[in-house]
């Protein structure tokens, strides 16, 4: 796990200024207390796709959306993967925030980085294993992909049990810095013609 700079400047909406000294001192802390709270964990399954390419065979869900259906195009398989950073982290976010609303502001955007970092891992990990042959991350919220669907991952992947990750009326988790999404296995064609 890692946090980018310039990608927590991002989620801040910098646009190139120059950081003041003070700056550069908030922004350190912010990192070094957020590498200090974060304790992430991931979990995933991988499930083969009907023919319809957006059910998970086997797990008893379907994938809603017309984006989704086209991410998934071409492919066989699908991970349901989530990643997140622990509740330490939503702790010391809202603890800065009343303390030091600067470094809070920093340390929040940094989580964000953070999580991304820790799901980038995750996604280099499953591109191994299937020799490169995946999409990238797809989250639901994208698009017309529903954010009610955050229940099929609570449930495939044991969210609560594994990660501690619990979903609200509202459709967001907690902790807030928790990621799920949806990864593709293209198909190719094997030895005898079919689809592997």
């Amino acid at each position: 796990m890692r946090i980018d700079r310039a990608e927590t400047l991002r989620y801040l909406g910098h646009r190139g200024q120059e950081l003041s000294a003070a700056d550069e001192r908030n922004f350190a802390r912010a990192e070094q207390l957020c590498l200090a709270a974060a304790q992430p964990r991931t979990v995933w399954a991988r499930y083969p796709l009907d023919e319809d390419g957006v059910t998970l065979s086997g797990a008893g869900v379907t994938f809603r959306g017309n984006a989704i259906k086209k991410h998934l195009s071409g492919c066989v398989a699908a991970y349901v993967v989530a990643g997140t950073l622990g509740l330490e982290t939503d702790k010391l976010i809202r603890r800065l925030m009343t303390e030091d609303p600067a470094v809070g502001v920093i340390a929040d955007a940094a989580a964000v980085s953070a999580i991304e970092s820790v799901m980038d891992e995750l996604s280099s990990d499953i591109a191994a294993r299937e020799q490169g042959r995946i999409t990238h991350r797809f989250s639901c919220g994208y698009a017309d992909f529903p954010l009610e669907q955050q229940t099929d991952f609570m449930r495939l992947l044991d969210m609560g049990r594994k990660l501690g990750v619990y979903i609200g009326a509202n459709m967001l988790m907690t902790p807030q810095k928790t990621v799920t999404a949806v990864i593709g296995v293209r198909g190719e064609k094997g030895v005898h013609g079919e689809r592997i």
